[in-house]
């Protein structure tokens, strides 16, 4: 199988499994292997995780285009789309991170009597196919020995009827799907993939302001023997070649959202469409559906910034094959969703290096809404999810907690950027404690022994969207009669759910009573009986902690009351249960929710943040294009350094309408043991980064600071500091009549506009106060103010003087916090 995907996640069970398998998630019950992963020439990352190939870019961007091929149980994975052709990564059977560079690593079928077959690709201006070939009656797959700096590519057969199928993506040029059936026969030939006979395919709504933001498009070969090739890109066109093939299935899967989206002004809307094109290709194929004939639900997903833009990625389940296909849409916020009906899709939710399976969706089989769905509310609990890893066997424990963000309403989330550390004690006494361990590691410990046993689990979160939850500890205690001598045994760990269906669409209470629905329950299917034993909470991130009476009938759940003053910024919650087996857990959430009051920065261990300055102190200017500008800052900490990020937001720390991050290089600074220069680098646009007017002006700046394995942590507003962002602004200038009689009125006409941050033509500016200046001709004059005047609604502004001497009129804004000033080029007016 070969493809191309942007940002996207390619269902790997699909790969290789019979049809309709993908339906079903891996079973994670049975421990498997950390997953393969490895970085790519593009310093993008690959892995294949939980039957999935994913592919993210660096600080989790998006990631450019890649086409993969799944073949024998192998996954190849190569960047295309770039600028120069990029090596091809192995993982799996192969083992993970090895380079097969132009493909030769790939092995050629060895066969008696064949020809030279070159596959050559014309009227594409591309180099660096990706081709494949198989026999059309026993599908027998071939490897082509490609040309990684030309446009062919050659392989030996033997006499017979073949299909090949090539993938080209080259920098900025459409995506090439293209098929051609061939007969080898008694000599060498030439087969000819020409770009000029392909069409632009893609599924269209009857929404003008609708767009494609990603795609993917493949083939099913026939009698289910897999997928024959996958295309895709960010917004790119695909261009595929019409066919007429019995049992070739071409998917279309389109991802469209409104024209002119960026990431802090996210679509309101998405559609995920799918269509497939039986028999082949059509000459035509484009497929056309309206708005009406879709199913549609309105989703909210709850966060701190209002309109901030999440990675949102559904994969439809065709029964046969499977892509995640990636596009963004708003935080803190609802947005509408369309589907195409009769189809069951999975969904995964990304903010910043914070993933969430949601539960899957199923879209009727004709037009109508579905209820409504809320995501992303607090608190963020540890849960094994639907399908614990943390296991027992035959002595050994083998722990491994990667649900740190789960939720209510069936979310289970995983945090890229959290560190694990474990603890196991017997009767009380320490057997082993892990290192820090990434969210995809286990901890293995063989103990040998039957006793009580206790386990600590803390996860600390350190991404720039983490505001909740930032540190989450779960103490487990355990009886080893419940483990079984000689089988694979889930832990039967006690799971706590948290839900506080009061909390605004940024997860803040209000003062005063709250009501916290609190529940527990048993991992792997064991029958313990669970029951709620208390619940407590604390406004001072856990240095005091109040009882909260809980109403209920003692058993699984119950409802407390937490009791949240005004001046409340966070409360964390600390809920403790048992079951009948003696198994008990006591789980303690730092920061579960919001307050009504302003956040503070979460301080733990002696670490502190000072001397921040942005762009030297200096308000920025931004048109369209990009431009960059440091953040300084220095981190007094005696525990060493593990990472810093610097962040903006427009708005307050934990109510921002924008936001924007980058990562810090810090060094010690010499001669000292405890203090770091530390210096991150924005760049950005006002078009792309924000893409909203509104956006402009003050900035403040937050930091998120990690010791050595997390020993020390800083996070939240820092102490002071930001920058002032301004659209750059031009005037125009027009002095009429030329020339002009001495002691005539002349009449100077100006607009003045700012930088299309939205979509669109620079806007006129309304309301502002504009200069008429005048500098009489000669040497030594200077210039002075004649006239004030004041734009209108679409910034024209129409100023009126006598002229009595020769000389240069200009217009003069001096600009505001949020529109930088702007002088008009000189007219030079004479004056008879």
């Amino acid at each position: 199988m070969t493809g191309v995907v942007c940002g996207a996640a390619v269902a790997a069970a699909a790969l290789t499994a019979p049809a309709g398998a993908q339906e079903k998630r891996p079973d994670r019950t049975t421990v498997t292997p950390a997953p393969a992963k490895a970085r790519l020439s593009t310093g993008e990352t690959a892995e294949l995780d939980r039957g999935a190939l994913r592919v993210t870019g660096p600080d989790g961007k998006p990631a450019g285009a890649y086409a993969f091929a799944e073949i024998g149980g192998r996954t190849e994975v190569t960047p295309v789309g770039r600028r120069a052709p990029q090596p091809t990564t192995v993982l799996g059977d192969r083992g993970a991170g090895a380079t097969a560079g132009d493909g030769s690593a790939r092995t050629a079928a060895a066969t008696a009597a064949t020809q030279r077959v070159k596959i050559d690709l014309v009227n594409a201006y591309q180099i660096g196919p990706l081709i494949h070939v198989w026999n059309r009656s026993t599908w027998q797959y071939y490897d082509v020995r490609e040309e990684q700096f030309d446009d062919f590519g050659t392989v030996d057969l033997p006499p017979g009827d073949y299909l090949t199928i090539g993938v080209y993506n080259t920098w900025q040029q459409p995506s090439l799907l293209m098929a051609k059936t061939f007969t080898v026969g008694a000599a060498p030939m030439t087969v000819t993939l020409d770009a000029k006979l392909t069409k632009p395919t893609r599924i269209a709504t009857d929404d003008a302001s609708a767009v494609r933001q990603s795609a993917a498009i493949w083939y099913s070969l026939p009698g289910g023997h897999g997928i024959a090739g996958f295309a895709g890109g960010w917004g790119n066109e695909v261009r595929v070649t019409p066919i007429s093939f019995s049992g070739l299935t071409l998917s279309v899967q389109d991802t469209l959202g409104r024209k002119g989206s960026t990431p802090n002004r996210p679509s309101p809307y998405r559609y995920d469409l799918l269509h497939r094109f039986r028999d082949g290709v059509p000459a035509n194929p484009v497929a056309t559906v309206r708005t009406a004939d879709l199913v549609k639900t309105r989703t909210t997903v709850r966060a701190p910034g209002a309109g901030v833009s999440a990675q949102f990625e559904v994969w439809p389940h065709t029964g046969e094959d499977g892509v995640m296909t990636p596009g963004g849409i708003p935080t803190g916020g609802t947005f509408t969703h369309y589907l195409t009906p009769g189809l069951t899709y999975s969904r995964l939710l990304y903010q910043g290096s914070q993933s969430a399976w949601l539960p899957d969706i199923t879209a009727g089989s004709g037009p109508g809404e579905l209820p409504g769905e809320t995501f992303g509310q607090a608190p963020y609990t540890v849960s094994g999810g639907p399908n614990p890893d943390s296991s027992w066997f035959q002595g050994t424990f083998r722990l491994h907690e990667d649900g740190p963000t789960s939720g209510a309403n069936g979310q289970y989330g995983t945090e890229f950027d959290a560190q694990h550390t474990f603890e196991i004690t017997a009767d009380g006494q320490q057997l082993g404690r892990s290192g820090p361990l990434q969210f995809h590691e286990y901890y293995e410990l063989p103990v040998g022994q039957y006793a009580t046993y206790g386990i600590r689990h803390t996860v600390t979160r350190a991404g720039t969207h983490t505001r909740l939850s930032p540190r989450v500890t779960t103490d487990w205690l355990l009886s080893g009669s419940v483990l079984s001598k000689f089988d694979r045994t889930v832990l039967p760990l006690l799971d706590v759910g948290v839900d506080v269906p009061s909390l605004d669409v940024r997860n803040h209470a209000a003062a005063g009573p709250v009501a916290v629905d609190v529940s527990l329950r048993n991992r792997g299917g064991h029958s313990y009986d669970p029951a709620l034993t208390s619940v407590e909470y604390s406004v001072d991130d856990g240095a005091t902690w109040r009882t909260a009476p809980v109403g209920g009938d003692g058993g699984a759940s119950g409802t407390a009351t937490v009791d949240v003053p005004s001046t409340a910024a966070f409360v964390s919650l600390r809920i403790a249960g048992r079951d009948t087996s003696g198994g008990t857990v006591t789980q303690t959430v730092t920061r579960a929710f919001a307050g009504p009051a302003p956040a503070t920065a979460l301080r733990t261990g002696p670490i502190s943040v000072s001397g921040v300055t942005v762009n030297n102190n200096r308000p920025l200017v931004l048109g369209t294009t990009g431009v960059t500008f440091p953040a300084r800052f220095v981190v007094n900490t005696t525990t060493g350094l593990e990472s810093a990020t610097v962040t903006l937001h427009h708005g307050t720390y934990d109510r921002p309408d924008g936001l924007l991050s980058a990562p810090a290089q810090c060094t010690l600074r010499q001669g000292t043991t405890r203090y770091y220069d530390c210096t991150a680098m924005f760049g950005l646009d006002g078009g792309q980064a924000l893409g909203l007017n509104k956006l402009s002006g003050t900035w403040t700046a937050g930091a998120l600071v990690q010791g050595t394995e997390r020993s020390t942590q800083f996070q939240g507003p820092a102490p002071a500091g930001g920058i002032t962002l301004q659209r750059s602004t031009a005037l125009t200038i027009a002095a009429a009549p030329q020339p002009i009689t001495r002691g005539a009125t002349l009449t100077v006409t100006g607009k003045l506009s700012g930088a299309a941050w939205e979509y669109g033509a620079p806007a006129g500016l309304a309301g502002q106060k504009v200069e008429l200046q005048f500098k009489m001709a000669g040497s030594g004059t200077t210039w002075s103010t004649l006239a004030t005047g004041t734009t209108d609604s679409t910034g024209t502004v129409v100023l009126k003087r006598a002229a009595w001497n020769d000389g240069g009129w200009r217009l003069h804004y001096a600009g505001d916090a949020s529109t930088a000033g702007s002088y008009s080029w000189v007219d030079n007016v004479d004056v008879r």
